[in-house]
Protein backbone atom coordinates (compact mmCIF):
# COMPACT_ATOMS: atom_id res chain seq x y z
CA UNK A 1 0.00 0.00 0.00
CA UNK A 2 1.16 3.81 -0.40
CA UNK A 3 1.62 6.19 2.40
CA UNK A 4 -1.72 7.36 1.30
CA UNK A 5 -4.66 5.93 3.80
CA UNK A 6 -6.60 4.13 1.62
CA UNK A 7 -10.07 2.41 2.08
CA UNK A 8 -11.45 -0.64 0.24
CA UNK A 9 -15.26 -1.45 -0.74
CA UNK A 10 -16.38 -4.96 -1.79
CA UNK A 11 -19.22 -3.89 -3.94
CA UNK A 12 -21.59 -7.04 -4.02
CA UNK A 13 -25.06 -6.72 -6.50
CA UNK A 14 -27.43 -7.26 -3.40
CA UNK A 15 -30.30 -9.64 -3.32
CA UNK A 16 -33.51 -9.93 -1.19
CA UNK A 17 -31.90 -13.36 -0.29
CA UNK A 18 -29.32 -13.28 2.47
CA UNK A 19 -26.70 -15.82 0.19
CA UNK A 20 -25.07 -12.61 -1.09
CA UNK A 21 -24.31 -11.12 1.92
CA UNK A 22 -22.68 -14.03 3.87
CA UNK A 23 -20.72 -14.41 0.50
CA UNK A 24 -19.20 -10.94 0.32
CA UNK A 25 -19.06 -10.76 4.06
CA UNK A 26 -16.82 -13.34 4.76
CA UNK A 27 -14.47 -11.63 1.93
CA UNK A 28 -14.61 -8.92 4.01
CA UNK A 29 -13.44 -10.25 7.40
CA UNK A 30 -10.78 -12.24 5.07
CA UNK A 31 -9.50 -9.42 3.94
CA UNK A 32 -9.60 -7.70 7.68
CA UNK A 33 -7.91 -10.83 8.93
CA UNK A 34 -5.58 -10.31 6.49
CA UNK A 35 -4.44 -6.70 6.60
CA UNK A 36 -5.82 -5.32 9.68
CA UNK A 37 -4.65 -2.46 9.26
CA UNK A 38 -7.09 -1.07 5.92
CA UNK A 39 -10.14 0.20 5.99
CA UNK A 40 -12.35 -2.54 4.35
CA UNK A 41 -16.16 -2.54 4.05
CA UNK A 42 -18.66 -4.44 1.76
CA UNK A 43 -21.79 -2.31 0.24
CA UNK A 44 -24.58 -3.57 -1.99
CA UNK A 45 -25.26 -1.66 -5.84
CA UNK A 46 -29.44 -2.39 -5.23
CA UNK A 47 -31.78 -3.53 -3.31
CA UNK A 48 -30.00 -4.77 -0.30
CA UNK A 49 -28.60 -2.17 2.57
CA UNK A 50 -25.99 -0.79 2.87
CA UNK A 51 -25.92 1.14 -0.63
CA UNK A 52 -22.88 2.74 -1.99
CA UNK A 53 -22.93 5.94 -0.69
CA UNK A 54 -23.89 4.53 2.84
CA UNK A 55 -20.39 2.30 2.99
CA UNK A 56 -18.18 5.45 1.45
CA UNK A 57 -19.87 7.53 4.37
CA UNK A 58 -18.66 4.37 7.06
CA UNK A 59 -15.65 3.85 5.38
CA UNK A 60 -14.73 8.29 5.46
CA UNK A 61 -16.47 8.79 8.62
CA UNK A 62 -14.21 6.37 10.78
CA UNK A 63 -10.77 6.71 8.96
CA UNK A 64 -9.56 9.81 6.89
CA UNK A 65 -9.02 8.14 3.75
CA UNK A 66 -7.25 9.91 0.77
CA UNK A 67 -8.45 6.98 -1.93
CA UNK A 68 -11.03 4.16 -2.04
CA UNK A 69 -11.13 1.24 -4.01
CA UNK A 70 -14.20 -0.13 -5.43
CA UNK A 71 -14.04 -3.93 -6.23
CA UNK A 72 -16.91 -5.13 -7.91
CA UNK A 73 -17.23 -8.74 -7.06
CA UNK A 74 -18.95 -9.63 -9.92
CA UNK A 75 -18.28 -12.47 -12.61
CA UNK A 76 -18.05 -10.01 -15.61
CA UNK A 77 -18.66 -6.78 -16.44
CA UNK A 78 -22.45 -5.54 -17.12
CA UNK A 79 -24.97 -2.25 -17.43
CA UNK A 80 -23.72 -1.80 -13.59
CA UNK A 81 -20.49 -1.92 -13.80
CA UNK A 82 -20.05 0.07 -17.03
CA UNK A 83 -22.91 2.50 -16.60
CA UNK A 84 -24.91 2.64 -13.16
CA UNK A 85 -21.95 1.90 -10.48
CA UNK A 86 -20.16 4.39 -11.93
CA UNK A 87 -23.08 6.90 -12.16
CA UNK A 88 -23.26 6.57 -8.15
CA UNK A 89 -19.65 7.08 -7.48
CA UNK A 90 -19.62 9.90 -9.89
CA UNK A 91 -16.81 9.07 -11.78
CA UNK A 92 -16.16 9.30 -15.30
CA UNK A 93 -18.02 5.87 -16.87
CA UNK A 94 -16.07 4.56 -20.06
CA UNK A 95 -19.24 3.32 -20.87
CA UNK A 96 -20.43 3.39 -24.74
CA UNK A 97 -23.96 3.65 -24.99
CA UNK A 98 -23.76 2.51 -28.82
CA UNK A 99 -22.32 -0.63 -27.78
CA UNK A 100 -25.84 -1.75 -26.43
CA UNK A 101 -28.31 -0.93 -29.24
CA UNK A 102 -26.91 1.87 -30.21
CA UNK A 103 -29.96 4.18 -29.30
CA UNK A 104 -28.49 5.72 -27.15
CA UNK A 105 -30.51 6.34 -23.29
CA UNK A 106 -33.73 4.59 -23.80
CA UNK A 107 -36.57 5.98 -21.55
CA UNK A 108 -39.04 4.23 -21.97
CA UNK A 109 -41.81 5.86 -24.33
CA UNK A 110 -44.68 7.84 -22.00
CA UNK A 111 -47.78 9.23 -23.57
CA UNK A 112 -48.32 7.54 -27.12
CA UNK A 113 -48.67 4.08 -24.99
CA UNK A 114 -50.35 4.77 -21.99
CA UNK A 115 -52.45 1.56 -22.07
CA UNK A 116 -49.07 -0.32 -22.01
CA UNK A 117 -51.12 -3.99 -22.71
CA UNK A 118 -51.85 -3.99 -19.34
CA UNK A 119 -48.79 -5.28 -17.77
CA UNK A 120 -45.26 -4.66 -16.49
CA UNK A 121 -45.49 -0.95 -16.10
CA UNK A 122 -41.51 -0.85 -15.93
CA UNK A 123 -41.69 -2.78 -12.27
CA UNK A 124 -38.33 -4.65 -13.80
CA UNK A 125 -36.63 -2.05 -13.71
CA UNK A 126 -35.29 -2.72 -10.56
CA UNK A 127 -32.28 -0.31 -10.09
CA UNK A 128 -33.30 3.32 -7.28
CA UNK A 129 -34.66 1.12 -3.97
CA UNK A 130 -34.22 4.79 -2.51
CA UNK A 131 -30.66 4.24 -0.86
CA UNK A 132 -28.80 4.56 -4.20
CA UNK A 133 -30.23 7.89 -5.37
CA UNK A 134 -27.73 10.38 -3.44
CA UNK A 135 -24.35 10.51 -4.89
CA UNK A 136 -21.36 9.62 -3.43
CA UNK A 137 -19.70 12.50 -0.80
CA UNK A 138 -15.64 12.15 -0.75
CA UNK A 139 -13.00 14.32 -2.17
CA UNK A 140 -10.70 11.87 -2.65
CA UNK A 141 -9.44 9.44 -5.30
CA UNK A 142 -12.10 6.86 -6.01
CA UNK A 143 -10.94 3.87 -8.22
CA UNK A 144 -13.30 1.32 -9.50
CA UNK A 145 -11.32 -2.16 -10.40
CA UNK A 146 -12.42 -4.41 -13.18
CA UNK A 147 -14.83 -7.42 -11.82
CA UNK A 148 -13.60 -10.61 -11.25
CA UNK A 149 -13.26 -11.68 -15.08
CA UNK A 150 -11.18 -14.70 -16.60
CA UNK A 151 -9.19 -15.43 -14.28
CA UNK A 152 -7.31 -19.20 -14.15
CA UNK A 153 -8.14 -19.16 -10.37
CA UNK A 154 -12.08 -19.21 -10.94
CA UNK A 155 -11.86 -22.15 -13.34
CA UNK A 156 -10.22 -24.25 -10.53
CA UNK A 157 -13.26 -23.62 -8.75
CA UNK A 158 -15.37 -24.65 -11.69
CA UNK A 159 -13.14 -27.64 -12.02
CA UNK A 160 -13.72 -28.51 -8.34
CA UNK A 161 -17.79 -27.69 -8.39
CA UNK A 162 -17.50 -30.29 -11.76
CA UNK A 163 -15.66 -33.13 -9.59
CA UNK A 164 -18.20 -32.51 -6.85
CA UNK A 165 -21.03 -33.38 -8.81
CA UNK A 166 -19.24 -36.20 -10.56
Amino acid sequence: MSDKKTGILLLSHGSRLDDGEEVIKAYKEMYEKEFPEIPVEYGFMEIREPGIPETIKKLTSENDLEKIIVVPVFVAHGLHTKRDIPGILGIESNFDAESIGGHGHHHHHHGHDDHDHGHDHGHHHHHHHGHDDEEVDFDGEIVLTDPLGIDARLYEIIKDRVSDAL
